[in-house]
């Protein structure tokens, strides 16, 4: 029985430390990705017309029945990671340029506007985890971006999810990440939640799929 009892013993330490060495593993293989970076990013997007219904199906073919626009942007502002797997967007800026000339609020909102018709540009900040896995970054990204009333939505900001992927270089001082419109499960695709003014405030939800790529420069590896 007391043999028993000391095999149990070993293969419970055995189990402890094996777990601790996965543990320490992961927080030392995090710690690759630690620091602020500077970034800019470019994106083309399909964005679907109609509001609380799917826009694509899973072989991210567009089902909405009213259609979708196309648009073109640009961002930038700060991406950091806290080295345990927290990554942050600060400062971030953003804006679009329509491809339609006939969008759907005319005169309201003038053909091939800058930033929806919104203005030049809209502050977003962003949050999430990230992942290391054999040198590969995945990141699943929320953004909130803040717009300011009054504007010919009465929206007041923007929620999007995203996903992006990169690889770690040998100099981490740069790094290259992309999007290649990767759904964000559950969704069959990227998803979009408008927000308006109220109390509480009412919304919307749309998808889109974007392809996205970014550019950082390590600013400060704190």
């Amino acid at each position: 029985m007391r043999r028993v009892l000391a095999q149990c013993a070993a293969l419970a330490a055995l189990i402890l430390v094996v777990f601790c060495k996965q543990q320490e593993s992961s927080a030392e293989n995090l710690n690759a990705l630690k620091g602020r970076y500077a970034f800019t990013l470019a994106e083309k997007c399909v964005h679907q017309l109609s509001f609380n219904v799917p826009g694509f199906n899973a072989n991210l073919q567009l089902i909405d029945p009213v259609g979708a626009e196309t648009y073109s942007g640009a961002s930038d502002g700060f991406m950091s990671f806290d080295g345990e797997g927290e990554f942050t967007v600060e400062q971030g800026r953003a804006t679009n340029i329509m491809n339609a000339d006939n969008r759907l609020i005319q005169p309201i909102i003038t053909p091939i506007p800058l930033g929806f018709g919104l203005g030049e540009a809209i502050a977003f900040t962003c949050h999430g985890p990230y992942a290391l896995d054999a040198g590969k970054i995945t990141i699943k990204a929320t953004c909130d971006a803040t717009v300011p009333l009054p504007n010919v939505f009465n929206a007041t900001g923007f929620e999007s999810q995203f996903i992006l992927e990169g690889f770690l270089p040998q100099n981490r001082g740069h790094l290259v990440l992309t999007d290649i419109g990767k759904p964000v499960s559950p969704n069959t695709a990227q998803p979009v939640t408008i927000f308006f003014a109220g109390t509480p405030p009412p919304s919307v939800r749309q998808q889109r799929i974007c392809t996205r790529a970014v550019t950082l420069d390590l600013v400060s590896g704190e």
